[in-house]
């Protein structure tokens, strides 16, 4: 069981970079959503929340879709599945901070721990979090994805090899994870 579900997961993962290189191929447009995730994820809340519904339901989509029919079975089934995942994380904004905490701690946990038994507990942990914080667990996740974008989209303008510079993209993303979500941190506090 434990080992079909790091399967899914890994699957997901993969499907998620490969939409993240995709983005990176168009730069400007990466780099524009990254910042604007990574300084003002909260303050655009529901639009933050539509694109991770959207992006994980097209993820599901693109999967289906190429299941059934490639290339534009993938298509349809990533726009259609994303639509209905955007739309629906906006109707359930809790319950979608349990899902993307369930599915971001499985993501961190099989980084970090492999295939082991404590994947699924740090899931379920990591999404109780996000359901009862989700206003820090937005600004957190935003600062995350803001800065993975807006420095991938960064290094695909300087033409900077990513295999090449994975130390200094992944410090980069760290620097700019952490002025986001202090930004955004102050930013709340200070209207609080």
């Amino acid at each position: 069981m434990i080992e079909e579900f790091a399967t899914l997961l890994n699957y997901l993962a993969h499907m998620l970079a490969e939409i993240n290189n995709t983005l990176f191929d168009l730069w400007p447009v990466a780099l524009t959503i990254g910042i604007a995730l990574c300084f003002f994820g909260f303050k655009i809340f529901r639009f933050s929340v539509f694109i991770f519904g959207f992006i994980i339901g097209a993820t599901i989509g693109l999967g289906i879709g190429n299941y059934f029919l490639t290339p534009w079975g993938g298509i349809i089934g990533a726009l259609m599945v994303g639509l209905l995942g955007g739309y629906g994380f906006l109707f359930i904004i809790k319950i979608a901070g349990l899902i993307v905490g369930i599915i971001l701690g499985s993501m961190v946990s099989i980084f970090f721990l492999g295939q082991s038994a404590w994947i699924i507990p740090s899931a379920i942990v990591s999404g109780l979090c996000a359901f009862f914080l989700l206003r820090f667990f937005i600004m957190a996740s935003t600062s995350c994805w803001g800065a993975l974008l807006a420095i991938g989209g960064f290094s695909r303008l300087l033409h900077l090899p990513i295999n090449e510079h994975h130390y200094l993209i992944v410090a980069s993303e760290a620097v700019l994870f952490t002025v986001g979500i202090g930004y955004q941190i102050f930013f709340y506090k200070k209207k609080s």
